[in-house]
C-alpha cells in the first residue's frame, strides 16, 4: 500500500498541470473568450475520452487497485451527450480528431493489459472535473449564455451533494489502493502522460479557440473586454 499516492499524485503532475493551463485554449476558456463552435468541439472530444475511460474502469471493477474507483456518480459520459445535444442539435457528430483518438486507444490499452494505470486517467479527469472544472463551467455558462439542462450538465455532480468532502474521500481512496512503491511511481508517471494527451487534446482545438477569440473580440467594445477579463 502506497499511503501518499494522493500527494504523489499532485506532486508529480503540477509541472505537466501548469503546462496545460497556460495554454490559448485554456486560457480563452477562463477568460470567458470562447465561442460555442469551439466548445462544442471540446465537449465532443470529452464525449469520446470519458465513454472509453469509463468502459474501461466498468470492465475492470473486481480489480483489486481498479475497484475502489468504479464511482458511477462520477461519470460523465451521459452528461457529455446531452450536453452536445444541446450545443449542436441533430446533427451528427463527425468523426473524432486524431488526438482524442490517440487519448481513448490508450485507455483501450491499459484496460486489456495494465489495468491499475487507469487510476491515473481516473485521477486526471474526475478529480480536475470536481475541482476547477466547477468555476470553468460558470465561467463558460456566462460567455455562452448556457445554464444546467442546457449544456452544462458536465460540470454538475447532482450526485455529489458537497465536492470539497468528496475530493478528500476521493484522495483518501487513492491512499489505500494496494500498490507497492514501483506500482505507485508508474501510476504518477501515467498521469503525466495523461496530462499530455489532454494537452495534445487542446493543441488540436487552439486553431478554433484563436479564431473565436477574434471573432469576440470584434464584436465587443473595449470596455466590455476589460469587464470580462476583471471578472476572470
Amino acid at each position: 500500500m502506497s499511503p501518499r499516492l494522493a500527494a504523489r499524485l499532485r506532486e508529480g503532475t503540477a509541472q505537466v498541470h501548469r503546462a496545460a493551463e497556460r495554454m490559448t485554449l485554456i486560457q480563452a476558456l477562463l477568460r470567458g473568450l470562447t465561442d460555442r463552435t469551439t466548445y462544442a468541439a471540446l465537449v465532443r472530444a470529452y464525449l469520446e475520452v470519458y465513454t472509453a475511460l469509463e468502459a474501461a474502469l466498468v470492465a475492470n471493477a473486481e480489480h483489486p487497485v481498479v475497484g475502489p474507483l468504479v464511482l458511477p456518480e462520477l461519470w460523465r459520459r451521459r452528461a457529455l451527450a446531452d450536453d452536445l445535444r444541446e450545443l449542436v442539435g441533430s446533427s451528427p457528430p463527425g468523426p473524432p480528431s486524431e488526438a482524442t483518438r490517440a487519448y481513448c486507444r490508450r485507455i483501450e490499452t491499459l484496460a486489456a493489459s495494465a489495468p491499475e494505470l487507469l487510476v491515473s486517467h481516473a485521477y486526471t479527469r474526475y478529480l480536475g472535473d470536481l475541482a476547477g472544472g466547477q468555476i470553468l463551467g460558470r465561467i463558460i455558462g456566462r460567455a455562452l449564455g448556457l445554464g444546467p439542462g442546457a449544456g452544462l450538465d458536465f460540470y454538475m455532480f447532482t450526485e455529489i451533494g458537497d465536492t470539497v468532502a468528496y475530493r478528500q474521500a476521493y484522495r483518501a481512496r487513492l491512499d489505500g489502493l494496494p500498490v507497492d512503491d514501483a506500482k505507485a511511481e508508474a501510476i504518477v508517471e501515467e498521469a503525466r502522460r495523461a496530462f499530455g494527451y489532454n494537452t495534445a487534446l487542446f493543441a488540436e482545438l487552439e486553431g478554433s479557440a484563436l479564431r473565436g477569440f477574434g471573432r469576440l473580440l470584434r464584436g465587443r467594445g473595449g470596455r466590455e473586454q476589460h469587464e470580462v477579463l476583471r471578472a476572470s
